[in-house]
């Protein structure tokens, strides 16, 4: 990937098609990557918001046509869902989370990668038990931008369905790993929606099922970074 990438110049980016239907999008789209970006995933250093799409996408295509993986789990956009959009564009940001909740109300997960104050987190809302489990690998109290917004949309969401009762949403911090370095979120957001979409897709309590603590192995790690190059060395398209 490091030598594919050789070619463009600082600034230069190539892009990865995106269809409507992974972030509930209303039209397909393109995911820019610079070569800036793939050199922080090789080195281990912070990750920008355009290899965090990729994943997705990746993770959400898996689901859509590998029969082994389930295909209960949708996306948000964490593009959509940052705290830059909820600042600069609340109104809209707003009925794209609660078109999102209509259009995966079946998903038993719906996976929001959450970027706030140079921190990635994995927000997991569970429609059916108005729940949202927070996947923090930095934990500590955070007063966190979304939480109203979210909890708006899935009013309104229930009120779109025709229920007035029951349109609050419950956060619950998840025992999650904890990361040992500073510039690791990213690489753990990755790697806690990977271990759901493969181990528990279906789970019924994934709070229970998921508890942990201890670090990801370097070996975990790069299981992970290898998904994503893996993905992007098969769907990259060069600009012409």
């Amino acid at each position: 990937m490091k030598t594919m990438m050789l070619g463009l110049k600082e600034g230069e980016h190539v892009k990865v098609h995106c269809t409507k239907r992974t972030f509930n999008m209303e039209k397909d789209f393109e995911i820019s990557v610079t070569v800036e970006d793939t050199d922080q995933l090789l080195s281990g250093a912070w990750l920008n918001i355009s290899i965090i799409q990729v994943f997705a996408t990746a993770l959400s295509e898996l689901c859509f046509h590998d029969d082994c993986h389930p295909n209960s789990i949708g996306f948000m956009c964490p593009e959509m869902i940052s705290a830059t959009m909820l600042k600069s564009d609340a109104d809209r940001i707003l009925l794209y989370m609660t078109r999102s909740m209509s259009a995966l109300s079946s998903k038993t997960f719906i996976l929001c990668p959450y970027y706030e104050k140079s921190h990635w987190m994995l927000l997991v809302l569970c429609l059916s038990k108005r729940e949202v489990y927070i996947f923090d690998s930095q934990q500590k109290k955070r007063n966190l931008m979304i939480k109203e917004p979210l909890n708006n949309a899935f009013r309104s969401y229930k009120r779109l369905g025709g229920q007035s009762k029951g349109t609050k949403l419950t956060w619950i911090p998840a025992q999650c790993a904890q990361q040992p370095g500073s510039l690791d979120c990213g690489y753990y957001v990755m790697r806690f929606m990977y271990d759901i979409i493969m181990n528990h897709g279906n789970s019924q309590d994934l709070i229970k099922d998921f508890s942990r603590t201890l670090p990801y192995s370097p070996e975990e790690i790069n299981e992970v970074k290898d998904f994503w190059a893996d993905y992007f060395m098969n769907n990259v398209e060069f600009l012409a």
